[in-house]
């Protein structure tokens, strides 16, 4: 059962959405809220909905892709030349488990998974 977020919706998405944020925001230093808001150009009524540990189901996917965009735009701010790549990745990666949790798979994927997995 997907797990409930703040405003009840079950929304499992959100949930990841908050632990990825969570994640990169130790990896970037910016573990205040106050200063992780200024940084990519959120308001503090959306920075309560990434709370990992209360996410809010309210919380858009356009907001999640402008804090991933506004990320991209300043790794070159955060990293030296030689981390960027990596992090460009763990990046990309972090926003595709959050796609993965947006919506069930369709039935024909599923069982084309399953014929696969008998192989």
């Amino acid at each position: 059962m997907p797990e409930e977020t703040k405003t009840g919706k079950a929304n499992p998405w959100v949930a990841t959405a908050a632990r990825e944020l969570h994640e990169i925001r130790k990896r970037w230093r910016l573990t205040s809220d106050r200063r992780f808001a200024a940084v990519v150009g959120l308001d503090r009524r959306t920075m309560a909905k990434l709370s990992p540990t209360r996410p809010d189901g309210s919380l858009t996917l356009v907001t999640v892709d402008r804090i991933y965009s506004s990320l991209l735009a300043l790794i070159h701010v955060y990293f030296i030349p030689e981390e960027v790549e990596e992090e460009r990745r763990r990046l990309a990666d972090s926003r595709m488990r959050i796609a993965q949790d947006v919506a069930p798979l369709p039935k024909a994927v599923l069982r084309a998974l399953e014929e696969e997995n008998r192989r």
